[in-house]
Parts: C-alpha cells; structure tokens; sequence
C-alpha cells in the first residue's frame, strides 16, 4: 500500500529511544506559520491523517492523527523542524547499533535538540532519510505501524512488510 504526505523531512540519532513524552500539548495553529507545511497521509488507511507528537507540538514518538493537532514543518540544515513548537522539534531517527545490518524498522521520534544521525532533503516533491553508514533500497521508504507511530523502513519498499505496518513515501505539497 502506498501513501504519500503532503510534506516531510526527517533527521537521525544517537539515543536508542524516544524522551518519554509530555501530558501537556502545545496549541496548534489553524493556520500555516510562515515557511512551514503539513506533511499527511494521502491514501488509506492514513488519509488525512497528519504528522505529530501526542500531546502535540511536545518531544515524543512521531506519529500520523488528527488535522486538529498537526505538527507543522520545514527542512533547515538536513533536519526536519516542527515549528510550531516551543521550543522548535527535531525529528530523530533510531541509530542501530549494527548499521551494516540494520533492523528493518527504524524509530523516529521529536527532541528539543538537533539530531545528530541523518539528514533529510527533498527528491523533486519527495521527502529522504540518508546516512552514509545505513543503505537502504529506497532512500523514501517509510513505514506506519501499531499506534499510528512512524518509521524508517530500511528495506525495500513494498516487498516483505513487517506485519501490522503499511508501506508509504512521503512527499511535499
């Protein structure tokens, strides 16, 4: 299954899981903030569905819900920002401890601080995830799994699955 989001761009990681998250969510604006986009779910089973924390706008696991508490983001030095947050959001990526053989999922999570695993970019209106020390098929393979949560996939794209995920790319509108 495929799914596209109207914008995205993620950033690696040294810690090997997320900061536990907040109960308390910072306000979403209705409207875009200057430079920064939605990125969601543009086919099933995530269609409008928007890229997030929940609380929102606080440090936790990256996830797809609600329009009404979606994250809004910009690519700024190969690190995707949410920048409605306050203070901004870093995307991270989970760094495996073997990165030759890396596990086919890779969590992704938002931190108070710059990631330093990884870098995002856009191909043509697509979003990557590159790190010289992990190859992968497809450098816009993605991956939504249990609790809507977020992932890297570092295998090929829509060929062996894990169980409970769904493939998806993931783009700018």
């Amino acid at each position: 299954m495929r799914l596209s989001f109207a914008a995205i761009a993620l950033a690696g990681t040294a810690l090997s899981n997320p900061l536990p998250q907040s109960d308390v969510s910072v306000p979403t604006p209705t409207t875009l903030v200057k430079d920064a986009l939605w990125i969601r779910g543009v086919t099933a089973p995530n269609y409008h569905k928007y890229l997030q924390t929940k609380p929102a706008n606080v440090p936790g696991v990256a996830i797809l819900e609600s329009h009404t508490t979606a994250g809004q983001f910009a690519i700024e030095g190969g690190q995707l920002v949410n920048k409605v947050s306050n203070p901004p959001l870093y995307m991270w990526v989970e760094e495996p401890t073997d990165k030759a053989n890396p596990p086919r999922t890779l969590s992704t999570w938002f931190n108070s601080t710059k990631s330093p695993f990884g870098t995002f970019a856009w191909q043509g209106d697509t979003l990557v995830w590159t790190v010289a020390s992990v190859k992968r098929q497809n450098a816009a393979a993605w991956l939504v799994c249990a609790k809507q949560q977020l992932y890297v996939n570092t295998g090929a794209y829509a060929y062996q699955t894990p169980s409970g995920c769904s493939d998806h790319t993931v783009r700018c509108g």
